[in-house]
């Protein structure tokens, strides 16, 4: 993509350079600038520059235009541009014949003109002339985080790419797994050459820029070197240190030119733009569904119909069920209110974030809301493994360490003051339960979330128990005793769990059962003793 000589001639800037010959080559197009003044110098013409002279080299040795003329290097030029009032005070006429012949344009410029006022004047209008036609007008939905707004810019920015370049653009958002198109000649393109989506990021490379990571990919048949070959370019669109996308434009005729960069550039600033305006709005949209989220933990009954409206303001939907999750910080200097910034960054990245929702309640708590209707959700095991990407993420860039309490029933946002209540039960008893985990269900603790003892009341329970504990070796037989209960009386197991002999196991029990009373026969008393064992924190 350059630009015609005569869109340059038509600029104020240019308004003294005439035109003495080759007025017929004038569409030529522009891709760069050069200045040669040695007589042998067209052999190292590219091709489609616009060549600045003084005249010195050809009023010395005049044959030199003829025998480029001749070789075919002049013909491969936009132009030929020679001072005036320098060395060439008169130009011979069988020369302008001859680039009258070709139609190469030959062009005189005044004497004062700088060489480098005059590359920079090309390339302003390139620019300029790439940003009117890259105008895109924006969508009339004032939701920045609406999905058609998204779709629509993407598609009219890769169809501007491939107006202006006549190269096919193709985009590939990660998070939604969606590939975009400028138009179907990128597919086909792609499928003569055997390509998949995801070759266009895997080949070898060659970069092209380092700030933005702009890089050029080719593949060549090893076995047919002479045959067609392939190349594009791949920019990822990335935000905070994270790809979003990938924005490729396929090298479908030839290598892009000078000027093609700056369309590509243009066209990955207005990418990232949009995904700029997206996660922007998704922040403030956040905000917006943290606020309700505290009004709906807070209203009450008689509030209803507020709550509802509140709702259809924001765009959000009470007949959704969500999986609930809470999560408080272990420990730490850091709060998760005070990392909010990188907690949503954390989330975003989560595999899930695209159908779940995150809102913060205290200091250093939050809430989750999975998407019950994702099939992966509420299967306990696949569940645990969504929520452990979700603590390592935040772990690795807060340096916060979570715990979680779950409730896989799916609840509507009506239910939140209950769902957020039972997730806080089943994380206050699992601490108890089962110390040595981090993510607990609901499932796994049944009515025992609910169990409710006042301080005092455990304390009083605990008695001789915390007394045995101080000592040692009586805190081993109680460990022993609890590992025991938690085996159904295993001795067998029991002894695999604490990595001694069996007979080991049974000495412990006997000495344990004179020190604390247990009836063996009663279920109660026995469970009642191994929850009063959890509570001892051995």
């Amino acid at each position: 993509m350059g630009i015609a000589l005569q869109e340059l001639l038509a600029l104020e800037y240019f308004k003294d350079f005439q035109v003495v010959a080759g007025k017929n080559g004038l569409q030529k197009e522009v891709q760069g600038i050069t200045v040669l003044d040695a007589p042998d110098a067209y052999r190292w013409a590219r091709g489609r520059e616009l060549v600045l002279s003084s005249g010195y080299a050809i009023a010395q040795e005049p044959e030199c235009i003829y025998q480029g003329f001749e070789e075919g290097t002049i013909q491969m030029t936009s132009g030929l541009v020679i001072k005036r009032e320098r060395h060439m005070p008169r130009i011979p006429e069988d020369m302008l014949r001859l680039f009258d012949e070709y139609a190469v344009p030959l062009l005189t410029m005044p004497f004062s003109v700088a060489y480098m006022e005059v590359m920079n004047q090309v390339n302003i209008a390139v620019i300029n002339r790439t940003v009117r036609r890259f105008r895109i007008h924006g969508s009339s939905s004032y939701q920045m985080a609406n999905q058609t707004y998204k779709v629509q810019k993407i598609r009219r920015i890769l169809q501007a790419v491939e107006v202006e370049m006549n190269f096919p653009a193709f985009l590939y958002d990660l998070s939604e797994e969606k590939s975009y198109y400028s138009s179907p000649n990128f597919r086909r393109i792609s499928e003569s050459f055997g390509l998949t989506e995801a070759d266009y990021w895997e080949p070898s490379r060659h970069t092209l820029c380092d700030y933005i990571h702009m890089t050029r990919f080719r593949l060549i048949n090893p076995g047919n070197a002479a045959g067609p070959r392939v190349s594009w370019i791949l920019v990822p669109i990335r935000m905070n240190g994270v790809d979003q996308a990938y924005f490729v434009v396929m090298e479908s005729r030839e290598f892009l030119d000078y000027y093609d960069e700056y369309a590509i550039r243009l066209g990955f600033l207005m990418l990232q733009g949009v995904y700029e305006q997206i996660m922007v709005a998704q922040n403030v949209g956040n905000v917006g569904f943290e606020n309700f989220v505290q009004y709906a933990l807070n209203y009450q009954e008689e509030d209803t119909k507020k709550l509802l409206y509140q709702a259809n303001i924001q765009g959000i939907s009470m007949s959704q069920g969500y999986v609930y999750a809470v999560f408080s910080q272990n420990g730490g200097e850091r709060t998760i209110r005070g990392e909010r910034r990188e907690l949503l960054e954390a989330f975003q990245r989560c595999s899930f974030a695209r159908t779940a929702r995150i809102a913060l309640l205290e200091e250093h708590e939050g809430v989750l809301f999975l998407d019950a209707g994702e099939p992966e959700v509420c299967r306990r095991e696949h569940l645990g493994i969504l929520l452990s990407e979700f603590c390592a993420r935040v772990s690795e860039r807060c340096g916060i360490y979570l715990e979680l309490g779950v409730c896989r029933e799916a609840r509507t946002l009506l239910d939140i003051r209950s769902g957020v209540k039972k997730c806080r039960n089943v994380m206050k008893m699992g601490r108890i339960l089962f110390p040595r985990e981090h993510i607990w269900d609901y499932e796994q603790l049944g009515l025992l979330a609910w169990l409710e003892i006042p301080g005092q009341e455990l304390e009083e329970l605990l008695g001789g128990l915390r007394e045995l504990a101080e000592d040692e070796k009586q805190a081993e037989l109680l460990r022993t005793l609890k590992v025991y209960l938690e085996n159904n009386m295993n001795y067998s197991i029991t002894a695999e769990k604490l990595f001694v002999h069996i007979n080991t196991i049974r000495k412990r029990i006997d000495k344990v059962t004179n020190l604390v009373p247990v009836d063996w026969e009663q279920p109660v008393g026995r469970m009642k003793l191994e929850l009063l064992l959890q509570f001892l924190g051995l």
